[in-house]
């Protein structure tokens, strides 16, 4: 019983350690305005994929990829977004 609790201790201790998939840093080296606009087009673009992957499971991966671009521009308008504001 002991040696489970013992287990059980180090494996809460380096769970700690391990980095959470969506806990990752994003470089934002684009202004504000670039990435609202990329952010309109990559929208409409994961429309048109999202409308091929239901015709054809090939496009599922484009989906997923244009997801992530789409997170990571949402991210940096995030950060950049008080950035902005505070040096008006």
């Amino acid at each position: 019983m002991a040696k489970l609790r013992i287990t059980i201790a180090a494996t809460l201790m380096l769970c700690m350690y391990i980095p959470v998939a969506g806990a990752r840093d994003v470089v934002c080296t684009y202004t504000l305005a670039q990435h609202t606009e990329a952010l309109r087009i990559l929208k409409s673009e994961a429309a048109q994929a999202r409308i091929l992957a239901d015709k054809n499971p090939l496009y599922e991966s484009d989906v997923a990829y244009y997801d992530s671009v789409l997170r990571d521009a949402r991210q940096c308008v995030k950060v950049l977004s008080p950035i902005v504001s505070a040096s008006r």
